[in-house]
């Protein structure tokens, strides 16, 4: 049963190939057990985890059935497809860069989720829409932090060769970290521009769900890269008081403190709900002490970009827009998408 509804599927199935046959499509992205988009919880019943059990959720493209069971997850937006073009592309600090992209309609998101990003002649990246640092959002266009990479093949290109007109095409939304309905305090850990997904949702927390708790802890590990200073004004003036900015590398300019994320982490209690956005080991870190103390958590590792290609192969298909083989599971996913439509029809 998924969401309150009765499927037949096989033992050994994973979740995401069980709903499908039954025509029930599970939020999901990677199918590898790395986004952590397919994450459902189990209500009851025989389920193999495959090692991905965290606090009664398991990754759905990796869980397989045992015999009956009864799993459930929470309504995300539909993936949709959209064009754009780039509207604006600006240093905001350090070696970080907003580019804002308008799109041809508007893309429904929840706060903390991410999309495909595919500027012309360039591999797809996952980036998480936010707002201005002034927390200022228009309907039709995305707003993304990305960092300048020198050897990165797409961020440093942000300025020349990705500039203002260029085409874009946006996929999505996708991920399981985005901010749901409830009560006690939320935590938002982050790194780098990890903060992205944070603001979004510290945001989207503050006008939404003013009367629960928040604290913010975003860092850098050079000071210079600290571009959310403004943001965090936003939140002070929005009745925020628990705000940590931090670097590691170096000594910031105050109130900015010197250290890591995690040496400004607070006792986490069963009550808290935690966001880690970032760096692979600080949310690993975090998410040990949240799941000990029994708090929520959702996650955002920032994974290394998946073209794990020779170079002569990433070159090749720079210029030819070669498109990338679509898994099994993606390929029954816009089989049965056609088919509803032609159902609709």
């Amino acid at each position: 049963t998924i969401n309150g509804k009765t499927i037949s599927a096989p033992r050994g199935a994973t979740l995401v190939e069980a709903g499908l046959q039954g025509g029930v499509v599970l939020p999901q992205d990677c199918c590898t057990g790395q986004c952590g988009t397919c994450r459902v919880d189990v209500v009851s019943g025989a389920v193999d985890a495959a090692g991905t059990e965290e606090a009664g959720s398991v990754l759905g493209c990796m869980a397989r059935l045992k015999g009956d069971a009864e799993i459930r997850f929470d309504p995300v937006p539909l993936v949709m497809k959209t064009g754009g073009i780039v509207a604006s592309v600006k240093d905001i600090a350090g070696d970080i860069v907003e580019v804002v992209v308008e799109v041809s309609k508007p893309v429904p998101y929840l706060a903390g989720q991410y999309v495909k990003v595919e500027f012309a002649g360039f591999p797809a990246r996952d980036y998480s829409p936010t707002l201005s640092l002034e927390g200022l959002r228009e309907i039709n266009q995305l707003t993304f932090h990305i960092r300048r990479m020198e050897d990165g093949i797409v961020s440093s290109a942000l300025g020349h060769a990705i500039a203002p007109g260029k085409k874009v095409k946006i996929r999505g939304p996708f991920g399981h970290a985005f901010l749901r309905q409830g009560e006690g305090r939320i935590i938002l850990v982050s790194t780098g521009t990890g903060f992205a997904p944070s603001w979004s949702i510290a945001v989207a927390a503050r006008l939404g769900q003013p009367h629960r708790p928040l604290m913010m802890i975003a860092s850098a590990r050079d000071p210079r890269n600290l571009y959310m200073r403004p943001a965090m004004d936003w939140l002070s003036k929005h009745g925020v008081n628990d705000l940590v900015l931090a670097a590691s590398g170096a000594n910031p300019l105050p109130p900015a403190r010197h250290g890591r994320a995690t040496a400004f982490l607070p006792t986490f209690v069963a009550s808290d709900t935690v966001f880690a956005c970032g760096e692979p080991n600080m949310v690993e870190e975090v998410k040990r002490k949240a799941l000990a103390a029994g708090a929520r958590f959702y996650a955002d590792p920032f994974l290394p970009s998946s073209n794990d290609l020779p170079l002569s192969m990433k070159i090749k298909r720079l210029f030819t827009g070669q498109p990338k083989k679509k898994s099994p599971v993606h390929a029954q996913i816009d089989s049965l998408a056609a088919e509803l439509k032609r159902a609709k029809a």
